[in-house]
């Protein structure tokens, strides 16, 4: 059985990511989550940089996605092998 990942886009809200990923920043460092899923911020407000704090719904972010409250599509990326 492969395991995967996948986003989903929710509607005026974040992505979230489930399954297996690493998360790196724009200095190349991986971010530790230590979290199955994590929902990364669409808006740009987040207080917690690429990860979503909930500020989207106070500034009124809107973006497509699935229906409001629901999940989206899901697209599923398999992960390239581990380098050791």
């Amino acid at each position: 059985m492969s395991v995967t990942t996948s986003l989903t886009p929710y509607r005026d809200g974040p992505v979230v990511i489930r399954g297996p990923f690493r998360l790196i920043d724009s200095a190349g460092a991986e971010v530790e989550t230590h979290r199955p899923a994590v929902a990364l911020c669409r808006c740009g407000r987040s207080r917690l940089g690429a990860l979503c704090d909930g500020t989207h719904r106070s500034v009124g972010f809107r973006a497509a996605g699935g229906p409001r409250r629901a999940v989206g599509p899901v697209l599923t990326v398999p992960l390239p092998p581990e380098r050791g």
